[in-house]
């Protein structure tokens, strides 16, 4: 079941050209669904009625690493916020992402991180806000 997305905040979408360079500089090839997710809104705030997800933009993730995420999850893309002191990733396998997982952001490792999804779209519409997959 796909759940409505409300946009508490919707900044203009990046340009084909940044996506480009985003995967360049990522070392990833994205797919079609986040193409046109960060196409729609580069670092939106979205809200499900009992989940937010704050995205980062392309230009925060290809800038600064992330709460240092090359040191303790290495091959990891930052993608969005919970809300709630969480962080989302994806793990990058063979320039491609192979899975969505949640970690706490004071607490970054594999053995606490808990996955998510397979795809995007899976992720963007789980059930479950990430904290309460962290948690449970």
């Amino acid at each position: 079941m796909k759940f409505k997305i409300d946009y508490v905040e919707k900044p203009l979408g990046c340009s084909p050209n940044k996506v480009s360079t985003f995967e360049k500089s990522c070392g990833v090839v994205l797919c079609p669904e986040m193409k046109d997710w960060w196409l729609k809104s580069d670092g939106a705030t979205v809200f499900f009625g009992f989940k937010e997800l704050q995205f980062f933009s392309l230009e925060e993730i290809m800038g600064e690493d992330v709460y240092q995420l090359k040191k303790y999850l290495p091959n990891t893309i930052p993608i969005c916020l919970d809300g709630s002191g969480n962080l989302c990733v994806g793990k990058v396998e063979n320039e491609r992402i192979s899975g969505f997982f949640v970690v706490d952001c004071g607490c970054l490792d594999w053995e606490d991180a808990k996955w998510i999804a397979h795809s995007f779209e899976n992720f963007l519409y789980h059930d479950k806000a990430p904290e309460k997959l962290l948690y449970s």
